[in-house]
């Protein structure tokens, strides 16, 4: 998977010892797929690296406890683009919905959506395609701890 894209954009390479809204993202994400009770503090410690070389381990990654572009592959939703249906549309939309944007939490991706995914893609300086992959979920996601 590439995750490198013509934008000013990229997702950031964590590890034990990195602090901030990153590392609170990845904690969240690792709780909700079920890899321990982490507080999400924004501090990648000892339990936090174990979370990750766990997570790592039971995809078949190489398990070193660095969040890189594949930890993050697997972390964030899968790639979503127009005609893709789901929970993880629906919790697109109502992520967008939370910004702003006036979206039908239907789980249908349809042109609204599309319409909507490109203006965040847009203002948030990644490349315009309308499609919700790892860099876009990232970003996505990173503006709702941000918040």
């Amino acid at each position: 998977m590439n995750l490198s894209v013509s934008s000013s954009v990229s997702l950031p390479v964590l590890r034990n010892g990195s602090k901030g809204y990153d590392v609170t993202l990845v904690q969240g994400l690792l709780n909700d797929a079920g890899y321990g009770s982490l507080v999400a503090d924004g501090i990648f410690g000892v339990r936090t690296d174990a979370a990750v070389m766990m997570f790592q381990k039971d995809r078949s990654l190489i398990v070193d406890g660095i969040v890189g572009s594949q930890t993050w592959g697997a972390l964030v939703p899968p790639t979503i683009r127009r005609g893709s249906r789901g929970d993880d549309v629906k919790r697109l939309q109502m992520i967008l919905n939370e910004m702003g944007y006036s979206l039908v939490v239907d789980g249908i991706f349809g042109s609204n959506t599309e319409a909507a995914v490109k203006g965040f893609q847009n203002n948030s300086r990644l490349e315009v395609d309308g499609i919700v992959g790892p860099l876009t979920w990232y970003v996505l996601m990173s503006n709702m701890i941000r918040d």
